[in-house]
């Protein structure tokens, strides 16, 4: 009989392409993985593994058995939540993970209110970009992610993971000079020829933006690019370019720059992602209540 466990080692195996990085991720020893996959391919009768350069891919023969792991996994998932539904309490150990602005705005609050409501619930918290969160979360790092989406091109189309909606974070642009109540929104038009601080590339913000200056008429001159919001609100407020940066990242900080709506306007969608069979989890239910219950969107900016 097929073991279900040897099943969640194989998937780790293809998933990761070496045996030492699924031992690793599983916290257990290389030797032991593959003392395990060589029962797991007698059980089976066939080769489940097959070289491919330097790294391990499946055989057709192991994929057919991955999507069952993956059946078997989605099951257990529900029967946990079923389980954990039964008990009086919400107990046990919530793994959240959240893109940046979101894991320094809305996470402390959200984890705060879930101690108090739920004392013998454990919630770890783990800072990722979108992409990182839902890697961790195909791979059952996490029990679910918050990320973020700013247009077509940044959609996330993923079979297995559920997306539910949180709500909308603004973006705004950055620019040197005094906040006045009175500023009017800027024509993103009218940027053409200064220069811009912007996010890393590669990075979702920094492709959004630049499609937007791209659908504007112009190629935005990038000054400088750094991962840090903080380094790049201080390069503003020096006078060195300007940025558009979402409202998250503005929210409880002292700018000493004009902050401005922008035209056309630019937000971005911050979405709850999770495995559909974990969604009913008491714990996970607990938390997606709380998270919606604080909308993203800061509250101190002028209209």
């Amino acid at each position: 009989m097929l073991g279900v466990w040897r099943l969640q080692l194989l998937r780790e195996v293809g998933r990761r392409g070496t045996i030492r990085a699924a031992a690793e991720a599983l916290s257990i020893t290389p030797s032991a993985v593959s003392q395990q996959l060589r029962i797991l391919e007698a059980e089976a009768g066939v080769a489940l593994l097959q070289p491919d350069g330097r790294r391990i891919s499946l055989t057709e023969a192991g994929q057919m058995l991955v999507r069952h792991a993956d059946a078997i996994t989605a099951a257990i998932d529900a029967a946990e939540a079923d389980l954990a539904a039964s008990r009086a309490q919400i107990t046990g150990t919530l793994r959240i993970a959240a893109f940046p602005t979101a894991a320094r705005a809305i996470l402390p609050g959200v984890i705060a209110q879930l101690g108090q409501d739920h004392p013998r619930l454990t919630v770890t918290l783990r800072d990722l970009e979108t992409a990182e969160s839902l890697a961790a979360l195909r791979l059952d790092e996490v029990d679910l992610a918050l990320v973020d989406v700013y247009d077509e091109a940044t959609w996330i189309v993923e079979p297995a993971i559920e997306l539910l909606e949180v709500g909308s974070d603004p973006l705004y642009l950055a620019a040197p000079g005094e906040a006045s109540i009175g500023d009017r929104p800027t024509q993103l038009a009218s940027l053409a020829k200064t220069p811009w601080i912007m996010d890393t590339e590669g990075s979702n913000i920094r492709g959004a933006v630049v499609r937007a200056c791209a659908r504007a008429g112009f190629e935005p001159q990038v000054r400088a690019a750094c991962r840090d919001y903080s380094v790049i609100i201080a390069l503003v407020e020096a006078g060195l370019g300007v940025a558009i940066l979402p409202g998250l990242a503005l929210q409880d900080r002292q700018i000493r720059a004009r902050i401005t709506h922008l035209t056309p306007p630019m937000t971005r969608r911050v979405l709850i992602a999770v495995k559909p069979g974990r969604r009913s989890h008491p714990a996970i239910a607990a938390t997606l209540a709380a998270l919606r219950g604080r909308h993203p969107a800061p509250q101190n900016r002028e209209e």
